[in-house]
């Protein structure tokens, strides 16, 4: 169950979100073109959608190695030293994600003690503003497991 949820977390979260999103565009689009009436919580909702399937899919694209990196230079170290490289990135990505947590849920409290709410769904904001703090400790969780994997390569002697 645990390999199942670990293989495909991200892509369930963003296919739901993303999914919904569209349908909830679509719907206002013809709610308002067709129709000629529109949905006032359709929008906010929509956009919370898109919040939240950003952060995840940070999470998502750590998974599958698609986030941003410059290799120009670690190609240029012999290959005996890249694994090491490849640590400290992810070691110094960590810290930074662990920052964004930190401020992220500071923010959440905030927001849910000051009792703030969506205009439109009535919906707490600190869901909202939840957003940064879970995505980027997905990004730490995906982070760890990329390390692990490079410890076992540099235990192996696996060059690259």
């Amino acid at each position: 169950m645990f390999k199942i949820i670990d293989k495909n977390l991200e892509e369930v979260l963003l296919v739901f979100l993303l999914s919904l999103m569209s349908v909830l565009i679509g719907v206002q689009i013809v709610m308002r073109y067709v129709v000629g009436e529109s949905l006032t919580w359709s929008e906010e909702l929509a956009r919370y959608c898109f919040i939240w399937a950003t952060y995840i899919g940070v999470s998502y694209a750590v998974k599958v190695g698609a986030h941003i990196r410059v290799d120009a230079v670690t190609n240029l170290l012999p290959v005996s030293t890249r694994r090491y490289v490849n640590l400290f990135s992810y070691f110094m990505f960590i810290v930074f994600a662990a920052l964004v947590m930190k401020e992220g849920y500071a923010l959440t409290a905030k927001i849910f003690s000051f009792g703030q709410e969506s205009s439109a769904l009535g919906l707490p904001m600190g869901y909202v503003y939840m957003a940064p703090a879970v995505g980027f400790g997905l990004v730490v969780f995906r982070i760890l497991q990329k390390m692990v994997e490079e410890v076992q390569m540099i235990r192996k002697g696996d060059p690259a």
